[in-house]
């Protein structure tokens, strides 16, 4: 089920998958995470501050290239388990298997990292305030095979549903960081 919020469009897809193992069962918190890009949203606090809205970040092609491959490198470092990844203009989606408090810190990573580099990658100094990402971010838990598998391909076909241009170079990216 999707809701919709002021702030942004928050998947509430949430699963928790049992698996068999000899005669114990092992419990895969898995979670459907996404977050924005600085301005394309509009939260609670900015409409209640009467705050105006700055024009939103929208990332070109190369753009989102470049933000995948940085997300890639924390994945591969950390060992993450990604299942299903997008990245459209002014979002990101991301199907991760970790335990619910591990959450903040990974969005943290993600998001502070990124970040830093895209800065660094379009010439910013490092002395100008610099805002990528919007502070928060949705997270649900997968709660079925059904719910899982709706995720998987809600999030690989976001980019169709968004009209946006399939790029072969990010779709490598993709299968190499997840493991579906």
């Amino acid at each position: 089920m999707l809701v919709a919020t002021p702030c942004f469009i928050v998947a509430t897809i949430i699963i928790n998958l049992n698996k068999l193992c000899g005669h114990r069962i092992i419990y895969m918190e898995i979670y459907h995470i996404t977050w924005a890009t600085h301005n394309s949203r509009i939260s609670d606090r900015m409409i209640e501050y009467k705050k105006g809205r700055e024009e939103p970040l929208l990332l070109d092609d190369e753009s989102e290239l470049f933000i995948t491959m940085v997300i890639a490198r924390i994945i591969y470092k950390k060992r993450l388990r990604v299942h299903a990844y997008n990245i459209c203009r002014d979002h990101i989606h991301i199907i991760i298997e970790c335990k619910e408090y591990e959450i903040p810190g990974i969005i943290r990573l993600i998001k502070g990292k990124t970040s830093q580099r895209y800065k660094e990658y379009c010439g910013i100094a490092p002395d100008v305030k610099y805002h990528l990402w919007t502070q928060k971010y949705g997270k649900g838990k997968i709660f079925s095979d059904e719910h899982y598998h709706y995720s998987v391909r809600y999030v690989t076909s976001n980019r169709f549903k968004h009209h946006l241009p399939q790029s072969e170079g990010l779709q490598r990216i993709i299968r190499m960081m997840t493991i579906v």
